[in-house]
């Protein structure tokens, strides 16, 4: 099992206190209890009267009370378990754990002359193999939403398909919603079906979870009502990932955002036990707020590490494990405000104890990806885990007797302590920029990373054994 980034520092960084947790979920109950959400799914809405919530048909809100929410909280997993193809990649999303994952986008920055083009297949097969192949990516988001070489309504179980033929690690999906995919869901049960081998596999070993947002403000369509009911009975956990615009469809306070979004995430959680009892869910998280000067979503803002960190708080304080659709930068293409701004999210998000991120890879409001940016996100995630590995303070390593025989002027280079603890200490970094200028090549870190792109497509093959392949591929030919 990958062991993900194991996080002594996870909850240090603390925005709320068991009080404001405590006022936001009390809160977001009145919003339930009193606002209520639209529930535009005539199944589900006959599902909620009978449990006992205030239904209008006419209007399609539901009212929930408060005992009802609370009851299918308690019944929530402290932890979901996916199962790789090849045992080593499993994981386990839970409390003081934080795994990684690529991100996911429209288009791509090409690495010949750094301009933005639409995506193919082939990007997909390409980012998938350079993720399968960095330590610090421990989870997989299928690359593209939708590529320009596939008709839109075969495009996500093609790409998700396309995904697995290169990929042993663990899988996390969504659905484009193209009004012409209405058996998307469908077709993406059966790979998953196929490719764990059978039904029964699956729901004993999930490799796959999906994510779906709510309509905010406060609404569900049934696409995705149905969609999560079809993946809970199915056995692939389900990620409830409110993504709401502070200023634009949510308060453009923080803590208003949050009150909000976690009413919806309660909602989603009712809405998952009328599928399963207890089933498995994740409690997501996109949520930003809208730039007011330009009117844009802003993804790269520093409040989106903010609410991730208190989104994990609060994920924390109720005993669910949390996933961020996120880092991402405002930035167009790999630069220094990529850097300073997904640096800035990976520390807050992960010290407040997020459990799954994703985002590597990711620039452009999370519309764009860059090979070189998840090369460099790798790197930036090696950073991270040194820091969330804190400060061991302990006999061995304080060194007393290495400190007496050193002494006063001496030197700790060739020393058997510096040799024992060099490596497990110190972060070693394979492509920022280590020399002095007088050794300095010219090569910068985008540069570096290009040429690690290269090689990986150059010189490494899929892990996929090729019956797996072979019936990928045939899969999907039937879908044409």
């Amino acid at each position: 099992m990958l062991k993900g980034l194991q996080n002594k520092m996870s909850g240090k960084l603390q925005f709320l206190s068991d009080e404001d947790c405590e006022k936001i979920h009390y809160a977001s109950l009145e919003v339930l209890r009193d606002v209520g959400l639209k529930i535009e799914s005539r199944y589900a809405l006959d599902a909620l009267e009978g449990m006992g919530c205030d239904v209008s048909k006419r209007t399609s809100i539901v009212k929930f009370p408060n005992y009802l929410v609370e009851d299918c909280l308690r019944a929530c997993p402290h932890s979901v378990k996916l199962y790789g193809l090849d045992s080593k990649y499993n994981i386990n999303v839970e409390k003081k754990r934080t795994y990684v994952s690529t991100g996911s986008g429209y288009g791509v920055i090409d690495e010949k002359n750094n301009m933005a083009r639409a995506g193919t297949l082939k990007d997909v097969r390409d980012a998938t193999l350079i993720a399968h192949h960095l330590d610090n990516i421990h989870s997989i988001v299928p690359p593209m939403m939708g590529v320009s070489d596939i008709p839109s309504n075969i495009a996500t179980p093609t790409i998700v398909s396309e995904t697995l033929k290169y990929t042993n690690k663990t899988i996390e999906f969504y659905l484009t919603g193209a009004p012409e995919s209405k058996n998307e869901v469908d077709s993406l049960i059966s790979l998953c079906e196929l490719v764990a081998g059978g039904p029964a596999n699956l729901k004993r070993r999930p490799f796959a979870m999906l994510a779906f947002d709510p309509s905010s403000p406060l609404a569900y369509l049934e696409d995705h009502i149905m969609s999560m009911f079809k993946c809970i009975d199915a056995g692939i956990p389900v990620t409830i990932m409110p993504g709401v615009v502070g200023g634009a469809t949510a308060p453009i306070t923080i803590s208003g955002i949050l009150v909000q979004s976690n009413a919806e995430f309660l909602g989603g959680v009712v809405l998952a036990n009328i599928a399963q009892k207890g089933a498995s869910v994740l409690y997501g998280h996109y949520n930003s707020i809208m730039n007011m000067q330009t009117g844009n979503y802003s993804a790269g803002s520093v409040e989106m590490g903010i609410i991730g960190s208190c989104v994990a708080q609060l994920g924390n304080w109720y005993g669910i494990p949390t996933n961020g659709f996120f880092p991402m930068s405002d930035s167009h293409i790999p630069d220094q405000q990529v850097g300073y701004e997904k640096m800035m999210q990976w520390t807050l998000s992960t010290l407040g104890g997020m459990n799954y991120l994703s985002g590597a890879g990711n620039v452009e409001n999370g519309t764009m990806i860059s090979l070189e940016q998840l090369v460099i996100d790798n790197e930036v995630v090696g950073m991270v885990d040194r820091m969330l590995k804190g400060v061991q303070v302990d006999d061995e390593r304080i060194g007393m007797d290495t400190i007496s025989k050193v002494g006063p002027g001496g030197s700790y280079f060739k020393q058997t302590h510096t040799l024992k603890w060099s490596g497990d200490e110190c972060f070693s970094p394979r492509i920022s920029e280590k020399e002095s200028f007088s050794s300095w090549s010219g090569e910068n870190v985008i540069t570096k990373a290009k040429a690690e792109v290269d090689v990986i497509l150059h010189d490494v093959e899929t892990p996929v054994h090729k019956d797996i392949i072979k019936d990928i591929e045939i899969f999907q030919k039937g879908l044409r």
